[in-house]
C-alpha cells in the first residue's frame, strides 16, 4: 500500500522531527484509549476529544505503557490519523482511513499479534468471525478495556460458542485495573 517499504517506516523519527514528544503513560490511565495526541500539524491543532478530556499537553503523543513493544505500528497509525484529520476528515473517518493505511504491515508477525489484541483489534477482524456483526462489535468495544478474555463473557450477545471463537482468535493484555 502506498509504495511503502515497511522496514523503512520510522514514525517516531518523523514525530520527533516535528517537535512532538512520545510519552508513555500508565495503562490504568490509557486503557480505554490506548493512544492519542495533541499536536500542531501544518499550522493546525489536532487532538481527538479524549486527548482534550485527558489534558494532553501540546505536541505530545501519549501511549499506554503496554503498547511499548508495538510502538512503531501504533505511532504509524496515529501519524496517519493526524494526516487524515488535517485533510478534513472527522475523528471516526480519520481513524478508519488510518486503519486501512496500517495494512502496509500485513504479514509482519508483530503487527499481526498487535491487531489480535482484543482492546486494539479493528472491527473487521471481529466481524469476520461467524456470528459477529457490527452491533456486537460495538458492544464489545463499548465495554473495553478487558484485562482477561473471560470478561468478554459478560457482554450481551456473547454466548459460550462466540466466547470460544473470541478466545481462539484474540488475546488481551493481562492488566490490573
Amino acid at each position: 500500500m502506498g509504495g511503502y517499504d515497511p522496514d523503512a517506516i520510522d514514525p517516531r523519527a518523523e514525530m520527533e522531527a516535528r517537535g512532538w514528544d512520545v510519552v508513555y503513560k500508565p495503562h490504568e490511565r490509557m486503557a480505554r484509549y490506548n493512544a492519542f495526541y495533541n499536536v500542531e500539524y501544518e499550522g493546525e491543532r489536532i487532538a481527538p476529544p479524549a486527548a482534550r478530556r485527558e489534558g494532553v499537553p501540546a505536541n505530545e503523543v501519549w501511549l499506554t505503557e503496554y503498547l511499548r513493544p508495538y510502538e512503531r505500528y501504533i505511532l504509524h497509525h496515529e501519524l496517519n490519523e493526524i494526516r487524515f484529520r488535517a485533510a478534513g476528515y472527522g475523528v471516526e473517518e480519520a481513524h478508519e482511513r488510518a486503519l486501512r493505511a496500517d495494512d502496509v504491515f500485513a504479514g509482519d508477525p508483530t503487527w499481526e499479534e498487535l491487531w489480535t489484541e482484543i482492546n486494539v483489534v479493528p472491527p473487521a477482524r471481529v466481524t469476520a468471525l461467524p456470528g459477529f456483526d457490527g452491533e456486537l462489535f460495538a458492544r464489545i468495544q463499548r465495554n473495553r478495556p478487558y484485562c482477561d478474555m473471560a470478561e468478554l463473557a459478560a457482554v450481551h450477545g456473547i454466548d459460550e460458542e462466540r466466547h470460544e471463537r473470541l478466545r481462539e482468535a484474540f488475546w488481551c493484555f493481562d492488566c490490573d485495573l
